[in-house]
């Protein structure tokens, strides 16, 4: 144990808080002589840890916040508010979000990138997907309202944050032999413009571009296909589903990436019998209760740091 204000490791237990529903220890620092409980990413919070990590697995995997609610009644005793529960998505997705984006998976196939459709207040937005077909890791989402040649770039611009150092690894490797026996990392996407503008902007000198793949691509000769990122999207569909649109913007961005996480992070993928982010090289070991001890690794990643 250390003290979050000033780093001290010279901290005793100091009596403990009560809230409604839940009991922490408090401790005390004896060089800045300031009380806290442990920082473990629920502090503050009126609701036990597992009844907010089970509220959002739930949530993000295809219960409607009334039956969230439902089942949290019935099984655990707690009755919680709708606002309480988008509380907690906007909180965590922020979070975690915010450290997955500095992780750097390994790209094992090609990076496939589609948009699907999404609501809010009516009005179609776009929910821009990039996922590698091998681990199934999606690399990044961006929603919004218009696929723009802005936001196209900036889509691109957060898979080059993640694995832009391998894929300039992989071109110094490749770029002395024939451009026809060059193993170059791959992308494949559909024929709309603005995806092979932000490719260009980023990756145009060390990856290749399968630009123009149509669902039915044996039909036009094709090799290849976009059914990694089809097959994803369908995923997300069947969740939004039960939702029928969002109320805002920022709750739907915060919905998204919050479920792009668990996706990676939590869920065991039928195909690879594991977790995206296992197949990909990130092995955060987060035993059986994955998001709980998720948000456990986050918090002890910033103490590091």
């Amino acid at each position: 144990m250390y003290c979050i204000y000033c780093g001290s490791k010279d901290v005793v237990k100091a009596g403990k808080r009560y809230n409604k529903y839940v009991t922490k220890q408090l401790y005390k620092c004896n060089t800045c002589k300031r009380r806290f409980v442990e920082h473990d990413g629920f502090e503050n919070m009126t609701y036990p840890k597992e009844i907010i990590t089970k509220t959002l697995h739930l949530y993000v995997e295809g219960l409607s916040l009334s039956k969230v609610r439902e089942f949290i009644y019935q099984h655990e005793g707690y009755y919680l508010y709708d606002g309480t529960i988008l509380y907690w998505v906007k909180k965590y997705s922020h979070m975690l979000s915010k450290f997955e984006s500095k992780l750097k998976p390994k790209v094992k196939g090609r990076v496939h990138t589609d948009e699907t459709y999404v609501k809010v207040k009516g009005k179609k937005h776009y929910s821009v997907n990039s996922i590698d077909n091998k681990t199934k890791y999606n690399l990044a989402t961006t929603f919004t309202e218009h696929r723009t040649k802005e936001k196209c770039r900036e889509h691109f611009k957060k898979i080059w944050d993640k694995i832009g150092e391998q894929v300039e690894r992989r071109w110094k490797k490749e770029k002395d032999k024939p451009p026809e026996k060059r193993k170059l990392v791959t992308f494949a996407s559909d024929k709309f413009e603005n995806y092979r503008n932000g490719f260009n902007y980023y990756f145009y000198r060390h990856a290749k571009l399968i630009f123009g793949v149509p669902i039915a691509y044996k039909k036009y000769g094709l090799r290849h296909n976009n059914n990694a990122i089809e097959r994803h999207n369908e995923d997300f569909k069947q969740r939004y589903k039960v939702m029928r649109g969002f109320k805002s913007s920022e709750s739907a961005e915060c919905f998204t990436e919050l479920r792009r996480i668990t996706y990676n992070f939590v869920r065991t993928h039928q195909g690879i019998k594991r977790t995206p982010a296992e197949k990909a090289g990130l092995n955060l070991d987060l035993g059986r209760n994955r998001l709980l001890n998720l948000i456990f690794f986050v918090l002890l990643s910033y103490a590091i740091i």
